[in-house]
């Protein structure tokens, strides 16, 4: 039989981007064509997994509230599928109760709250990639283990009478301010309040 898998498949690793939102799937192209992968987009789920056969791409990122079947629907459907089954996933949503993270998790999926800092899902998606494999470029930096490799970026915010500062851990990719930002809004726990009294 046929297998689209080509040189250019490893050059450019093929990510699949199931969202509705235009405005997301206009940041998420250029972002993931910027970086060097070669991308393709679904506006539903149906779309996705037709998409998702005829390209056999290297990881997905699903949207979960989506136009008919939900992305649930999707990843439970390629995750029963052998040919999908490790298929690297990034749950991409704004639903932030931690039953989703939960499931996102219970279905081997990454999680990515929205608004996301494009930068955060890049490194998941090149994490995820050379995790199982399949990342050959695509902003790879050769000797980079990106689980250990982590950057201590210190912040300090003000917010209304009190000063917050703390140390985020970071791939070294992520090193900005929105994303120090986005990182503290997730985990409290590596901060402390400093009032000025």
């Amino acid at each position: 039989s046929f297998s689209p898998a080509t040189a250019h498949d490893c050059a450019m690793p093929k990510v699949l981007v199931v969202e509705d939102e235009p405005s997301i799937v206009t940041i998420v192209r250029y972002h993931l064509e910027s970086a060097g992968f070669d991308s393709y987009f679904a506006g539903d789920a149906e779309e996705g997994w037709r998409l998702l056969v005829g390209e056999s791409p290297n990881a997905a990122v699903i949207d979960i509230r989506l136009p008919g079947a939900d992305g649930w629907t999707l990843i439970e459907r390629l995750r029963a599928d052998g040919r999908y089954h490790d298929l690297p996933v990034v749950v991409l949503t704004g639903l932030l109760e931690p039953e989703v993270v939960e499931k996102a998790n219970s279905l081997g999926c990454e999680y990515l709250s929205k608004p996301f800092a494009a930068t955060a899902l890049l490194s998941k998606i090149r994490i995820l990639l050379s995790v199982s494999g399949q990342e050959n470029g695509a902003g790879r930096r050769a000797g980079v283990d990106p689980k250990t490799n982590l950057v201590a970026v210190g912040v300090v915010l003000l917010i209304e009478d009190y000063q917050v500062d703390g140390i985020v851990y970071l791939p070294p990719e992520l090193a900005r301010f929105s994303d120090a930002w986005e990182s503290l809004m997730r985990d409290q726990r590596t901060f402390f309040p400093v009032t000025s009294a």
